[in-house]
């Protein structure tokens, strides 16, 4: 072997470690990926709830929606009428 691979030879070592530091066993990378997706989620739905209150409240604090009031009472109207 030449200097070269010798050198090629230790960052492939080096690589290989990493590697195997970072995602250990199966199981916790498994487990890490689940808390990963969890925390995901999580983040998500609180940044979807935290978005619509905002839109909600700002609605309510110009006055509504007119359009949508009318067509929620029509179809309050209309749905006990159908049953």
């Amino acid at each position: 072997m030449d200097a070269e691979e010798k050198e090629l030879e230790k960052h492939l070592k080096s690589l290989t470690d990493a590697i195997k530091k970072t995602y250990g066993t199966t199981r916790s990378l498994v487990w890490r990926s689940f808390l990963s997706g969890l925390m995901s989620g999580l983040g998500a739905t609180i940044g979807v709830a935290v978005v619509l209150a905002l839109i909600a409240y700002l609605i309510r604090h110009f006055g509504g929606l007119p359009v949508v009031g009318s067509w929620l009472s029509e179809l309050g109207r209309i749905l006990p009428a159908k049953r």
